[in-house]
């Protein structure tokens, strides 16, 4: 915990966002806020879209890598998370239906 009952992004490995009726915020606002905190893997659900991104490799506040995942495939989180996971995008986006 730092100040403010917030924590060191330091501490992040992944973080997920899943897209609100705040759409622009979580697709445009949020990616550069934890690219400039230097959270290694961001991962977007777009229920919008349907689609799944990962995003890797912050630098000067953005992410260098984007990759974009949509229904039928499956993908694997990169290795700086600290674990192997492969997820499916159907199952990643069932909370939609």
């Amino acid at each position: 915990m730092v100040e403010s009952n917030n924590y060191d992004p330091v501490i992040f490995r992944p973080v997920v966002e899943v897209t609100s009726s705040n759409y622009l915020t979580d697709v445009k606002v949020k990616p550069a806020l934890y690219a400039g905190a230097g959270v290694p893997v961001h991962l977007i659900v777009d229920r919008k879209n349907l689609k799944v991104m990962v995003l890797t490799e912050p630098r000067d506040g953005e992410y260098r890598v984007h990759a974009v995942h949509h229904p039928g495939q499956s993908f694997t989180l990169p290795e700086s998370i600290g674990a192997a996971v492969t997820l499916s995008v159907d199952d990643v986006l069932i909370a939609k239906k």
